[in-house]
């Protein structure tokens, strides 16, 4: 059985990172073209600013879930409302990479491997539901240019995210 052993503290900062990872939503104003590089960017590093900060096991599975439900109910402009699978499987992965670091995200391979992880399932899901349920059509290539950009500027948060991650707690830690 699971056990979920977060303080109110650290229910107040997921509820803080959950609006972060909303507010990544808004970076679809910068248009389809820069978009994703920008969304892989800022979501890769505050998951992993989230995890490193939090520090307990199932944090990142906790804030996919909520954002699984938020964007269940709030649904995507081109993926519609089962696109928000995305983030759950995503957090999945994810955490599943969290858990096998001691402690909790505090390797950086590890780290990285579950940001990559990540990025190529949320391409992955996002994409067989946009052609497989929705039937847009999506050339070849922008699939392809998907699994090489979202990976990669993914992977790239992740690093930006552990850098600052560290910061962040020492301050959190220090006040």
């Amino acid at each position: 059985m699971v056990k979920f052993d977060f303080t109110k503290r650290d229910i107040a900062m997921m509820a803080a990172f959950l609006a972060l990872m909303m507010v990544a939503e808004a970076i679809w104003i910068l248009g389809s073209v820069f978009a994703p590089f920008g969304i892989g960017i800022y979501y890769g590093a505050v998951l992993i600013i989230a995890a490193i900060v939090i520090g307990k096991r199932y944090t990142i599975l906790t804030l996919g879930i909520a954002k699984t439900i938020i964007m269940l109910l709030i649904p995507d402009t081109y993926g519609g409302s089962l696109a928000a699978i995305c983030y759950l499987i995503g957090a999945i992965v994810l955490e599943s990479a969290l858990y096998l670091s001691e402690p909790y995200a505090e390797n950086l391979k590890t780290d990285l491997l579950g940001i990559l992880g990540y990025g190529i399932i949320y391409w992955g899901v996002y994409a067989a539901i946009l052609t497989m349920v929705y039937g847009m059509a999506l050339p070849q290539w922008a699939i392809i240019i998907g699994f090489v950009v979202y990976p990669g500027s993914f992977l790239l948060g992740g690093f930006l995210g552990y850098k600052l991650g560290n910061k962040v707690k020492n301050v959190i830690e220090s006040v």
